[in-house]
């Protein structure tokens, strides 16, 4: 089975169930597709064992190698991580970044593009929507929502993707966070 079509089904899972209610943690909603997406695929494996891996590698942060000097040399931008992570990621994380907060969607009880993870970030920045620019790497979570939510948006787009149909043009495409440099 080509990777490419067990990576579809599962995104397109995962997506879904991110955007449904009630909220569920990632590791809820894990727990509940990868056994889909092995049924699938006619996989008789327990899911178990995959969800644990799952975790192992996503809680596992690794910043872009630019992260920090970008965020040093924007020391007089106001600046927040707003992450479609849960308190099992955030506890992981052995990073310490420069910025006012982190937001993460088991906070807020909702997953981007859900605009109210958006607004929850303005409201703790205590801002408007015109006065923020959302930085992401996701075309369809933060671009989509993004906008959705007012912001303008730079989508850091490392590989030269393009947006899904549905996905409203960004502000700003950069293809490393280095090119926020220039920006503000």
């Amino acid at each position: 089975m080509p990777i490419d079509d067990v990576w579809r089904v599962w995104i397109d899972l995962y997506s879904e169930a991110t955007q449904l209610p009630p909220f569920r943690t990632l590791r809820e909603i894990q727990r509940q597709i990868l056994p889909r997406v092995l049924r699938q695929f006619d996989v008789g494996a327990d899911a178990a064992p995959y969800v644990d891996l799952f975790f192992r590698v996503t809680t596992t942060v690794e910043l872009y190698p630019e992260t920090l000097k970008v965020l040093n040399a924007l020391g007089h931008v106001r600046s927040a991580i707003v992450s479609n992570a849960d308190h099992e990621h955030l506890a992981a994380w052995n990073v310490t970044l420069p910025v006012e907060f982190i937001l993460i969607s088991e906070a807020v009880r909702a997953y981007k593009p859900n605009r109210l993870v958006f607004q929850k970030a303005l409201e703790r920045l205590g801002l408007q929507p015109h006065d923020v620019l959302h930085v992401g790497d996701s075309d369809v979570d933060d671009v989509k929502g993004a906008k959705a939510a007012g912001l303008r948006v730079a989508w850091v787009n490392r590989d030269g993707r393009s947006r899904h149909s549905d996905v409203p043009e960004p502000d700003f495409e950069i293809p490393d966070l280095t090119g926020l440099l220039t920006l503000l």
